[in-house]
């Protein structure tokens, strides 16, 4: 029985796409694996799927997939391969890509950025590397000047902290990749730049009608908090959608970098208390990328992530372009493992707020009894919604072995910390001689193991019972 409440969630790439490696990135823990839709064709994404599933069976495991949608992504344009140096207090300009560029003349950018910014405002290429502040915008010409220089190549990221970014979160690439996902079946989708969440209630009713037509049961949604906007708004979007993802690369240049640390923490917790999942992403362990052995300062950064009670933590380049995928997924476990088992991830009942109905009061108690170890394993079903919400609210000590109606149902629990899914009907009747069994049958418990049963009662009421 997983004993690690924490998920590891690790992007697929090149460096991944394999097989085997898929396979050594399971063995070492991997919950879920992320398609990058900012990358790759469909093509390449199909067969990265294919290999997904293949390797989990290898592994014997579970692994759920999200898929990542790109968004608005700002860009630049083509520039020459060995890029362009720029100095501060260089005068440069950008024109909405049209035509190649020329040395000396404006760079090129994927977005009519002249709609959006103004004198003054900053200008951020390649991760806040470079900064440019504005001079003038002039019909389709941004005009401005370096702050920061460095090194600028093709297609590096753009962003724009001070301005209002017009362009629709939800483009038509998006669209298409969505599209494409759901045909494969995806577990979770990711929604880019989300501001408001009318954009959420668009992209969720177009999830609905394709599945219907396709027969599927849908996708879990999540929204990546990584603009001012989304901070702003943070409550209103939390509220219409499955779970969170903390993209903390883009965030930490929309926003004071200074923040970000008690944004984590704040939304975690948000998040915990509303038994909704929260992933925290980017740069967890980036050195990785190129060394075998993390710093002192990533261990940390994964180690507070837990702490703070995060469902999952997220791989990116580490794991997709980096040169020791498997490495970094066993480091990460290594950490949660860790940590876990210290006193600094427990909930504190000062953390709990109130016990306002049953549900809250069952998942109460069976957290103190695992607390205490008057219990080793914690059963219920997921059709219990309120329940398992409220479990997950208080992050018992103890694996939660999660009966679900479908192996769709199961793939997308696999997020939640602390959840063992697996496919079992949920009835009330037969539903503790049927657990028991599959717990023996599969070496799950050992003899003497307490269990502790959350359901509904055939008269439909709430039951705790331990045996």
């Amino acid at each position: 029985m997983p004993t690690r409440r924490t998920k590891i969630i690790a992007t697929i790439g090149p460096a991944s796409s394999s097989i085997s490696m898929l396979t050594r990135m399971m063995k070492a823990g991997m919950s879920m694996a992320r398609l990058n839709l900012s990358h790759g064709t469909h093509e390449e994404h199909t067969h990265l799927i294919a290999a997904i599933h293949t390797a989990a069976k290898k592994a014997g495991v579970d692994v759920a997939i999200l898929e990542d949608l790109q968004g608005p992504r700002i860009r630049v344009g083509e520039l020459p391969q060995q890029g362009i140096e720029l100095r501060a207090k260089q005068s440069i300009s950008f024109v909405p890509e049209q035509v190649a560029y020329e040395p000396g003349g404006p760079i090129p950018t994927t977005y009519p950025l002249h709609k959006d910014v103004a004198a003054h405002h900053r200008i951020f290429l390649d991760d806040g590397l470079i900064e440019v502040e504005v001079t003038r915008v002039q019909k389709e010409i941004v005009h401005g000047v370096v702050k920061l220089g460095g090194v600028l190549t093709s297609h590096k990221g753009i962003n724009l902290p001070d301005s209002k970014v017009t362009a629709p979160p939800f483009t038509k690439k998006d669209k298409e990749d969505l599209l494409f996902g759901l045909e494969h079946g995806i577990d979770w989708v990711a929604l880019s730049f989300v501001s408001s969440p009318q954009t959420v209630a668009t992209v969720q009713q177009l999830i609905a009608e394709r599945c219907r037509d396709l027969g599927r049961t849908p996708p879990k949604l999540l929204a990546k908090i990584e603009r001012k906007e989304a901070v702003d708004h943070f409550h209103e979007i939390l509220e219409v959608v499955d779970g969170i993802m903390l993209a903390r690369g883009d965030l930490g240049i929309e926003i004071p970098f200074e923040q970000v640390p008690l944004i984590q923490k704040e939304f975690t917790e948000i998040c915990r208390q509303a038994g909704k999942p929260i992933i925290v992403a980017t740069h967890m362990l980036d050195s990785m990328s190129e060394n075998p052995r993390a710093t002192r300062a990533e261990v940390s950064d994964v180690a507070n992530a837990v702490i703070d009670h995060a469902d999952a933590v997220m791989l990116s380049a580490e794991t997709a372009m980096g040169k020791y995928p498997d490495v970094a997924v066993q480091t990460m476990a290594t950490v949660i493992d860790e940590v876990e088992a210290s006193r600094l991830d427990d909930i504190s009942f000062y953390q709990i707020h109130s016990i306002p109905d049953i549900a809250t009061a069952l998942a109460q108690a069976v957290h103190t009894m695992a607390q205490n170890q008057q219990i080793g394993l914690i059963a219920t079903a997921a059709s219990y919604d309120a329940l398992v919400s409220k479990i997950n609210v208080f992050r018992p000590n103890a694996p939660i072995v999660l009966a679900c109606g479908s192996k769709v149902i199961a793939q997308q629990y696999l997020l939640r910390a602390g959840f063992t899914p697996i496919v079992m009907e949920d009835d009330p009747a037969t539903f503790i001689h049927r657990m028991e069994t599959y717990l023996r049958k599969n070496k799950l418990m050992q003899k003497n193991t307490h269990v502790a049963y959350l359901l509904e009662s055939t008269a439909g009421d709430l039951e705790l019972i331990v045996r």
